[in-house]
């Protein structure tokens, strides 16, 4: 059932991982139940043609910085020059709410011309995870705590996320992480893989991920069967866990161990998924929830997750997924079962599909219209 025309601005200038396409998604949930949406994105989003695909009201584009060290220059000509031409646009737009999919820096200053009008945020991190900033989680403090209404993606946040922001827990609403089907408009080249069950870790190569965890894991378990692989796929630093999952060459090790380090593009994402008995890992050290567990539901891939963060609740605390504690040794035995009894995890698989298909974007984004 379609809400109530609402015309409401996204403003999101972030440019590329899953950012993009989650604020792609929602937009498109929110059209799709009669929303007028302007919105107002960097020139340097990765899916920029998407959104120009989009019937939106109006589509803005600002120059972004694209590292620290253009940060400042950025922010001055954004402040001096887009800010005002922004203003010139919107003058006359009457909003009935601001929405940012993400964080941004300079969010606040465009909301800001749309005075009096209510603003709404998904906080996609209600904490800091180990080996990120902390200075820069705290300096964004006062900005979402004064935003009107903050979005979590699971509810086993809400206490902390209204302590901390100083926050109702009334002004504080749970809308789970939707399908990721986007990837699947791409056409690609199956990858070969060498092994019967196939590991995969996907995602940007972070110290809350646990990779320690899984290199200890994937050998122990390897020492015992020949019948594995495991690609680690991702852009980051490798450098600390080199010597732990590489003996040959620098890309691919002697146990059947295949590193892809580097950024991957949209278009590439879901070859990773597509294959022979596909186990994904997240052996997250801490962690809030994965846009990697929507891929992975959605090409039934078996899931293997560490208790920490919203994962359990992302995956039905063990209904979707096998969950293994926060060492290497019940990682290791998660991992020994998924290859001795895969079979047995099929009416798992098939329940995880069908619970994230239930997660459309048409029905989330009528969930953050009832905020608005």
């Amino acid at each position: 059932m379609k809400t109530e025309s609402k015309t409401i601005l996204v403003n999101y200038l972030g440019r590329n991982g899953a950012g993009p396409i989650f604020a792609y998604e929602m937009t498109k949930g929110l059209l799709e139940n009669g929303c007028r949406v302007y919105a107002v994105l960097s020139d340097a989003i990765s899916n920029l043609k998407d959104w120009e695909c989009l019937p939106l009201e109006k589509l803005v584009t600002v120059h972004t910085y694209s590292n620290k060290f253009n940060f400042i220059t950025a922010t001055v000509r954004f402040h001096i020059v887009d800010l005002k031409r922004l203003k010139k646009i919107f003058q006359n737009v009457k909003l009935d709410a601001c929405y940012m999919p993400m964080g941004h820096f300079w969010d606040k200053s465009i909301n800001k011309i749309f005075k009096n009008t209510k603003t709404i945020y998904t906080l996609h991190d209600p904490l800091p995870h180990s080996g990120s900033s902390k200075l820069l989680y705290h300096l964004s403090r006062k900005k979402i705590s004064s935003y009107d209404e903050i979005v979590i993606l699971s509810s086993c946040f809400k206490e902390t996320v209204s302590k901390y922001f100083d926050h109702s827990t009334e002004h504080i609403h749970v809308i789970p992480h939707g399908i990721f089907n986007y990837y699947d408009r791409f056409s690609f080249k199956p990858i070969e893989r060498s092994g019967e069950y196939n590991f995969l870790f996907l995602g940007r190569i972070e110290k809350y991920k646990g990779l320690h965890l899984l290199a200890q894991a994937y050998h122990r378990l390897f020492s015992e069967r020949k019948d594995i692989s495991l690609y680690i796929v991702g852009k980051g630093d490798f450098t600390e866990y080199q010597a732990e999952f590489l003996t040959g060459t620098p890309e691919c090790g002697g146990e059947n161990v295949t590193v892809v380090n580097r950024f991957v593009d949209d278009s590439e994402v879901a070859a990773y998924f597509e294959g022979k008995n596909i186990i994904t890992v997240l052996p997250y050290i801490d962690a809030t929830q994965s846009g990697v567990v929507p891929i992975a539901m959605q090409h039934e891939s078996l899931l293997i997750v560490t208790d920490t963060g919203g994962l359990a609740e992302q995956t039905g605390y063990g209904k979707y997924a096998v969950l293994a504690q926060t060492n290497a040794d019940s990682l290791y035995e998660c991992m020994k079962l998924a290859v001795e009894q895969y079979a047995s995890f099929r009416p798992q698989i098939t329940e995880a599909k069908k619970y994230i298909e239930s997660l459309s974007w048409n029905h989330l984004s009528q969930m953050l219209l009832d905020i608005v």
